[in-house]
């Protein structure tokens, strides 16, 4: 970066103007990598669900078929996320995320011209691993190995501007629907990988060089401690087991959330009014990372984000039917999906090193994605055969559980 971010000042207690916070987003990494994210996450992930209706009809199949092929993408990726976590160690993130932007253009090319649903559905499957090579935990890792331990404020920016996907996205999906159609706003975005995304991924990702050495030096000449032995492997289990425990949250609470407030008595359109409340809230907790995140390490940003997920549960099942309520965990919730995002990438630095980072968290993606991928239909099931409440009390549980686990990690100390 122009000004390397010094994550050193957190321990000499230096404040840092807003000016010099702000200072990454003349990084031309930083913004290359925020663009990409976005039309990442926008073109595969949620325009998905806004051309999901019109692509049925054409080809005469329910919905929930289109659901049921990206859930086995997701299941597919976490099968690959461990093996694109081992090359972006082995080749660096210029190379993979640059081969990630042609087959997701690729991917994109074939479900835009797939003849039947089978095809469009195996299209569908090859396009969500695709996604595995050029979205968050992918770009996490390039800025890990420019960076090294200075990579945490850079991972913070990249995840706020991309939090504006869905918010640019699922309108100008809609529009380009109306305009065209589902196929040829595929093949649109297609052309956007290939002429936006692969060439900036080759230019900026220069510097992305795997880490070879079990020491990376920092700005100020000193390496921060990690963890090593038995402290590194529970810390390990603590720290993964925390992850994908909240993970079986977080996939089911968007794709159910209006039920979940509708519940609470309102009415469908006052429910999607509120559900609103998750992305600016998303937004205004990276914010707050970015601009308070000198005065604490990562794993503070990591428990207050599951502490936050855990008390939005708890709220809504202590004082249910209220609007207050409603709002307050809708925003809740946004602010914890927004800081959980930003502790996946910056605590497994903080605690064990840029050394092996893609591997290690390609590692825990793949877990994640595995265990995660059903969430969304266990709900729905315990919601159907028990109640709404009932798959609360069970998400709840379980988000204490994973706060929990971890509040058990330490930060790694001298020796």
């Amino acid at each position: 970066m122009n000004t390397r971010y010094r994550q050193s000042a957190m321990s000499n207690g230096s404040r840092l103007s807003a000016a010099a916070l702000f200072a990454g987003f003349n990084d031309r990494t930083v913004l290359a990598l925020g663009l990409t994210q976005t039309i990442g996450y926008g073109t595969l992930f949620y325009a998905y669900g806004v051309l999901a209706p019109a692509i049925s009809r054409e080809f005469g199949v329910g919905i929930d078929w289109f659901f049921g092929a990206f859930t086995v993408g997701l299941l597919l990726g976490g099968l690959v996320a461990p093996v694109v976590g081992r090359e972006l160690d082995r080749r660096g993130a210029r190379q993979v995320m640059s081969v990630g932007s042609l087959a997701a253009a690729g991917g994109l090319v074939a479900c835009a011209m797939a003849p039947n649903i089978w095809a469009f559905s195996v299209a569908v499957v090859f396009m969500e691993a695709a996604a595995c090579l050029v979205l968050y935990e992918a770009a996490f890792a390039g800025l890990t190995q420019i960076y090294r331990y200075e990579a945490r404020r850079g991972i913070t920016l990249i995840t706020l501007i991309a939090g504006f996907a869905s918010t640019i996205f699922w309108p100008l999906t809609q529009w380009m629907l109306g305009a065209l159609d589902w196929r040829w706003t595929l093949l649109i975005f297609a052309v956007v990988h290939l002429a936006v995304c692969f060439p900036l991924h080759v230019l900026v990702l220069g510097l992305a060089k795997p880490v070879v050495t079990a020491v990376a030096a920092t700005t100020s000449g000193e390496s921060p401690p990690v963890l090593v032995g038995e402290a590194r492997r529970r810390a390990l289990v603590f720290y993964t087991s925390a992850i994908v425990m909240a993970g079986l949250v977080t996939s089911a609470f968007p794709v159910h959330m209006l039920r979940i407030i509708e519940n609470e008595g309102f009415t469908a359109e006052v429910a999607a009014v509120i559900a609103m409340v998750m992305g600016p809230a998303q937004v205004v907790a990276r914010l707050i990372e970015v601009l308070c995140g000198h005065r604490f390490d990562s794993l503070m940003t990591g428990r207050v984000a599951l502490g936050a997920l855990a008390a939005c549960i708890a709220l809504l099942l202590a004082t249910p039917g209220s609007l207050g309520t409603a709002i307050a965990f809708a925003a809740l919730y946004g602010a914890a999906q927004g800081m959980i995002t930003i502790a996946r990438g910056t605590v497994p630095l903080q605690l064990f090193g840029p050394q092996g980072y893609g591997t290690l968290v390609g590692r825990i993606t793949g877990l994640r994605f595995l265990l995660n991928a059903a969430s969304p239909f266990l709900f729905a099931l315990g919601m159907a055969h028990l109640s709404v409440d009932a798959a609360l009390w069970v998400c709840g549980g379980i988000a204490v559980l994973a706060f929990g686990l971890f509040m058990l990690l330490e930060a790694p100390k001298p020796a």
